[in-house]
């Protein structure tokens, strides 16, 4: 039997970092937003017992065990008590890595889901988000890929009506940004800084209003601000997008992408004048999803 799904992308529209736990998880208060921009995933379930082979022209993504979709496959087996199946997953990649869009926990959150509805749905939606919580901090969400707000490590989700009628431009530079050093360097931030937080309701509110102004006004990404405090390239990179056209940017996620909200009728002129600026970056044409 083979299922083709497509796994999508998020975006983080303001992010906080309450704290840390012993173990070293960080506390998040945050709003994320499921975008259209995928990547394809064609399962081919061999209706055998047997291992996962995974396959991907990408040649910087692992197919063994450090693959996201293999610890995915183990947990879930292992969790089931059920004899590994033969399973091969070809998996064509369009949202980039190291980009704070969450493509790896898409990947492994939507293949979950689908051994999971092979085997006849024997988890609820609670449990698998209870056991791969610990697999990729954005799992949890994608299980529920809804426009929502995101606490905890990410596991606790309250989803809620996205009514913005907005397209997003997202730009990926040339460089990615390490999650974990994005983390080490907030740890580090001064009293003041980590004073720089997101309107977590406003955001919400704003989204729920279709009120891009009110929107706007209650974004801060705090990893954005631990990043700019030693990291030059995107220092750089966040003072180009400055200059550009009255067009405000931030950051999603860890980075190193940053988005933008167009309107319809400007999108297609701003994503031309985009590429012609920014010929070393990858741009992308995005929306809303739920």
């Amino acid at each position: 039997m083979i299922k083709e799904i497509k796994s999508n992308a998020k975006i983080n529209i303001g992010l906080n970092v309450e704290g840390v736990l012993d173990n070293g998880y960080h506390l998040l208060d945050m709003v994320v937003v499921p975008i259209d921009l995928s990547d394809k995933l064609v399962i081919d379930f061999k209706e055998k017992k047997g291992d996962l082979k995974i396959f991907t022209e990408e040649k910087n993504i692992p197919t063994d065990e450090r693959n996201i979709l293999y610890k995915v496959y183990t947990a879930f087996y292992k969790k089931s008590g059920i004899k590994p199946e033969e399973i091969e997953v070809y998996l064509e990649k369009n949202i980039p890595s190291e980009a704070g869009l969450g493509g790896g926990s898409s990947n492994g959150a939507f293949f979950l889901k689908e051994l999971n509805n092979y085997h006849g749905n024997i988890f609820s939606c609670e449990e698998l988000i209870s056991f791969s919580k610990n697999i990729g901090a954005d799992i949890p969400f994608f299980i529920i890929n809804k426009s929502s707000r995101v606490k905890g490590i990410g596991e606790e989700i309250e989803s809620f009506e996205n009514n913005l009628k907005s397209n997003i431009i997202l730009i990926k530079p040339p460089f990615g940004v390490s999650t974990p050093v994005a983390f080490k360097l907030c740890d580090s931030l001064n009293s003041e800084q980590k004073d720089k937080k997101a309107n977590i309701l406003k955001i919400i509110e704003g989204l729920f209003e279709n009120n891009l102004y009110k929107t706007k006004h209650g974004i801060e990404n705090q990893l954005e601000i631990a990043l700019l405090t030693e990291n030059e390239e995107i220092k750089k990179f966040r003072s180009k997008l400055q200059s550009f056209q009255n067009q405000n940017f931030y950051m999603s996620g860890s980075g190193s992408t940053y988005f933008t909200f167009v309107d319809e009728k400007d999108s297609l002129s701003i994503y031309n004048k985009l590429k012609q600026e920014f010929k070393e970056c990858k741009i992308y044409m995005s929306k809303f999803l739920g």
